[in-house]
């Protein structure tokens, strides 16, 4: 089963399922299955849910005999999968594209994260009501919505600790559904619906679980009812009213440490007693709420003592084998596409695994199961709680990949090795060595690499001769100015600063590392480590045609768009004409080495682009500029130099 599993429960939900599929099967993360729990829908919420099920293989539609209520059907969908993950999501809710990336990047900061919630909006218009940031834990027992009501405008949208997450859009953690079930169940079967998101984030309070707001992860829920709103309330069916009353006081009477009792008592006091007084007078269809409650006491009391025998444990973490930490210090992640060939000779190159090491192999193949067979033919040896396989769904692009293998890995830190890479003899020693001496003072750290062809030739060295430190600026400068300075098996960064950058920029296409780099290089200083530990391949027959493109030069720009505010306008000039340059004549002269003299002129002409026009020229390209505009000019482009700098080899 994929890492994720989206659950939407349904009933009679036509008005608004299809908008919230859509949105939901458009994510940017795509690894994810999306469950439809129908409770017997009386409209056409079925059919529609079919239709779009025909056109993407994600979605499945399960069909439920009776209406079971949020709890129930979300408890099927938690009951009959085993994601490492799981998204609940409302059906009246429309997530922007990249909430799952964001959030799946957030709860991967801290194993003690259960919960991760967004920010949700009311309305599209520029400056939204807010619906809900998280909940907030009321000294009387009950919960509220933060910021609901507010202007976006108006609202401090810090990221941190909240004290819950609303039901509409939360994103779980498989360890935490596990560690919160009573008698088996994640949701008590016996709320149906409202006031359950109230029950699991008291729970996990008491358990020692965290809930993390994430203000970058935004969707939009217009919601029509809160409890407290007294005028919206006399709208509400009798049983709807009920459930609101009998789950208030369950959830009371199964929570509450004694030690928490007194305190709670004076603010819980009166609260429930006008409760009870305004159910007798005016709202008599809440009387069999306090019935309910007294005819089943005894269960509520049993369910009361497992929770807070529970609550006596403290925070647990999820068991593990003995060999394996964890949280491994580093992940080690393989993108593979298609090559099992190159995979078995990356696979070999890492050795035994250290015991605080793991291996993630995120496989982009469509055509066979070549690269699946290989790695778990390589990888039996290894110790079997250290590597994991992905098979990712048809249509993932390299840039997903990318994605997909930070929200997976565990690690303190994450190294990217692509299947075309590998490791040199001893490389895995050198920098474990290196990251665990690093741990407490580096996030980033930049190794040497070897620059390899096809045959495994050596091309040439890139490294430093000496260990250095770049602070934030100069990292920034240096990776802004030079458009091969990081090779990606040369660089290894913690998770944590990958969250801190906001996870991987999926509009960034091709650029997705470079713009990645950057923005990490902005908050962290580089340590530059002189010891090689991998080779990085370059492919001499590769097609330039996707990477030198006006579209490229475009998703360029934009990082250097992020970066106006970090450096100098000054600094910031000269780093962008050096870096076009180099990146533009490389791609001139990797066609002039293909002999592919068509694509040389095109690439050679992106300097005539409207936003590269006024460029200065760098004096240590000069030459070569001069040179290529005349052979341009001349349409002489066989007679290309066949000196090039080393900082042209791509």
């Amino acid at each position: 089963m994929p890492p994720v599993l989206l659950s939407l429960v349904t009933w009679n939900s036509a008005a608004f399922v299809e908008a919230c599929l859509t949105a939901a099967l458009a994510q940017t993360y795509r690894d994810f299955e999306l469950w439809v729990i129908d409770n017997d829908s009386q409209d056409d919420t079925c059919a529609r849910v079919e239709a779009l099920a025909a056109t993407d293989p994600r979605l499945r539609l399960y069909r439920r005999p009776d209406n079971t209520g949020f709890c129930g059907g979300h408890n099927y969908a938690l009951d009959h999968s085993d994601s490492a993950y799981v998204l609940l999501v409302n059906p009246d809710v429309v997530m922007q594209p990249d909430y799952l990336t964001r959030a799946l990047a957030a709860i991967g900061q801290d194993e003690r994260i259960g919960v991760v919630c967004g920010l949700l909006v009311q309305t599209t218009e520029a400056d939204p009501t807010i619906d809900s940031a998280g909940m907030t834990a009321l000294p009387d027992g009950r919960y509220s919505l933060r910021l609901h009501g507010q202007r976006l405008s108006s609202a401090n949208l810090t990221a941190g600790y909240v004290d819950g997450a609303d039901g509409a859009l939360p994103l779980l953690r498989r360890h935490f559904i596990n560690d919160l079930r009573v008698e088996g169940y994640f949701f008590d079967p016996r709320f149906f619906a409202h006031k359950e998101d109230w029950d699991i984030a008291w729970r996990g309070r008491l358990y020692g679980w965290r809930t993390w707001f994430e203000p970058a992860c935004r969707a939009l829920h217009p919601r029509q009812f809160l409890p407290g709103q007294l005028r919206l309330r006399t709208r509400l069916a009798g049983v709807m009213k009920q459930d609101a009353v009998k789950n208030q006081w369950m959830l009371l009477m199964k929570n509450i440490p004694r030690w928490q009792f007194l305190r709670i008592l004076p603010r819980l006091l009166p609260r429930q007693l006008a409760i009870f007084a305004y159910s007798l007078l005016f709202e008599r269809s809440s009387l069999p709420a306090f019935h309910y409650v007294w005819q089943n006491w005894q269960q509520i009391r049993h369910t009361r003592k497992l929770v807070q025998s529970r609550v006596r444990q403290g925070w647990q973490p999820a068991p593990h084998s003995p060999g394996m930490p964890h949280k491994p210090l580093l992940s080690i992640c393989v993108p593979t596409y298609h090559r099992p060939e190159l995979l078995a000779r990356t696979l070999q190159s890492i050795g035994p695994l250290p015991p605080d090491v793991e291996v993630i192999v995120s496989d982009n193949s469509t055509d066979n199961d070549d690269c699946q067979h290989m790695a778990q033919r390589l990888l039996a040896g290894q110790p079997a709680d250290q590597w994991h396989y992905y098979r990712n769904p048809p249509g993932s692009t390299i840039v997903d990949n990318f994605a997909v293998c930070v929200s997976r890995a565990r690690g303190h830190y994450i190294y990217h090795l692509h299947d075309d890479d590998y490791l040199l003899p001893g490389g895995l020693t050198t920098m474990m060595r290196m990251l665990r001496h690093a741990r407490d003072e580096h996030h980033v750290l930049v190794f040497g690499v070897e620059l390899v062809d096809s045959q495994g030739r050596v091309m040439r060295h890139q490294t430093v001769r000496r260990r250095q430190v770049w602070q934030p600026a100069e990292a920034l400068e240096q990776v802004l100015t030079n458009s091969s300075l990081i090779r990606m098996p040369a660089i290894v960064a913690s998770k944590a600063a990958y969250h801190k950058a906001g996870g991987p920029d999926l509009q960034q296409g091709n650029t997705v590392d470079t713009d990645m780099w950057a923005r990490i290089f902005a908050h962290h200083p580089v340590l530059r480590v002189p010891d090689k530990v991998a080779a990085y391949t370059i492919h001499e027959g590769a097609a330039t045609s996707r990477m030198f493109t006006k579209i490229t030069i475009g998703q360029l720009l934009r990082i250097f768009e992020k970066s106006e505010a970090l450096l100098p306008q000054s600094r910031l000039r000269r780093a962008k004409a050096k870096f076009f340059h180099q990146f533009i004549l490389a791609g001139t002269y990797r066609s002039l080495k293909q002999h592919d003299l068509a694509s040389a002129q095109e690439i050679f002409r992106l300097f005539d682009e409207p936003s590269l026009r006024e460029l200065s020229w760098p004096l240590r390209w000069l030459p070569l500029r001069l040179a290529f505009t005349a052979l341009n000019g001349l349409y002489l482009w066989e007679k290309y130099v066949r000196y090039t700098p080393e900082e042209l080899v791509p």
